[in-house]
């Protein structure tokens, strides 16, 4: 899909997504602690939440706190309603209007290219650095995720949205019937060089079982899990932090090679080529970031 992008340039750098706090909307006197949590990203909601009559509050709460100074490091974010609903609508003329300015939109239910073009074109100018964080949790939104991961430079991480997505298709939570479309969203975030966020862990008692998804789904490459409460956030960032060691083997993957020219080489016995070489620089410069956001 061929688009007008020169009004629209962003670098696309990396962005740490490890974890996402979710806060409803609602609920005004969490909004500061939130974004004080160790999340890397900070998402007070308008949207699932928030139930149907109440929606019009929770923009008045919301709002007036992004206008405030940022406290933590968190990426401030707002999910905002389906952009095919009056209400997300209205989110998007409420946010314009108030000169609220968001680091990121949190984007849900998007099933086509055409959703965050028309999203971009309602910003424009007025916010300019605003990024997209998309939910891909339809059958729609699947089957068009790699278009929807390459539709702008301002789509900076796609998100799996499981209990919607199995909810659709009719099957239960477990990892066999979401591994396709786990697959999918990392293939395409991958093509698009974007990270991958998956879909929350509900069961917050589960401490073993969290650990265990997190486990699968960062061999899978995804690079980051949505949080439903603060005791989940510190599991997450553990689970998708690189170990030492393996930032270390990284580091002597990028010498050797270095040192042999850019040629394959060998280091502990193993053969190493430019896959390996890849997938080193990438983990250290994710290594690179988190150490900049606990600094």
């Amino acid at each position: 899909m061929k688009t007008e992008m020169s009004r629209y340039t962003l670098p696309r750098e990396p962005l740490l997504c490890r974890s996402m706090l979710m806060t409803c909307g609602l609920h005004e006197r969490r909004f500061k602690k939130a974004c004080e949590m160790g999340a890397d990203i900070s998402t007070l909601d308008l949207e699932d939440s928030v139930p149907p009559p109440r929606k019009e509050e929770a923009r008045r709460l919301i709002l007036p706190f992004f206008n405030q100074p940022a406290t933590g490091r968190s990426l401030r974010t707002i999910r905002i309603n389906c952009l095919r609903t009056p209400d997300g609508l209205r989110d998007l003329l409420a946010i314009l209007d108030s000169g609220t300015r968001p680091d990121a939109l949190f984007v849900p239910k998007v099933e086509s290219a055409q959703d965050i073009l028309i999203l971009q074109e309602i910003l424009g100018e007025r916010l300019p650095s605003t990024i997209f964080l998309v939910l891909i949790e339809t059958a729609a939104g699947l089957c068009a995720v790699e278009e929807i991961a390459n539709a702008s430079p301002r789509v900076r991480a796609l998100v799996f949205g499981g209990a919607d997505y199995s909810a659709e298709i009719g099957t239960g939570m477990s990892w066999e019937p979401l591994s396709y479309a786990r697959s999918r969203i990392v293939v395409a975030a991958s093509r698009a060089g974007i990270p991958a966020m998956d879909s929350p862990f509900f069961d917050i008692e589960d401490e073993e079982g969290l650990r265990a998804e997190i486990q699968r789904t960062r061999e899978l490459g995804f690079q980051g899990k949505v949080a439903v409460h603060t005791r989940q956030i510190g599991a997450i960032n553990e689970g998708y932090t690189p170990r030492r060691e393996a930032v270390e083997r990284a580091r002597r993957v990028v010498s050797s090679i270095d040192q042999n020219n850019g040629q394959i080489s060998v280091l502990d016995g193993s053969m190493i080529g430019p896959p390996m070489l890849l997938a080193a620089r990438r983990l250290l410069a994710l290594a690179d970031k988190i150490e900049a956001f606990a600094d």
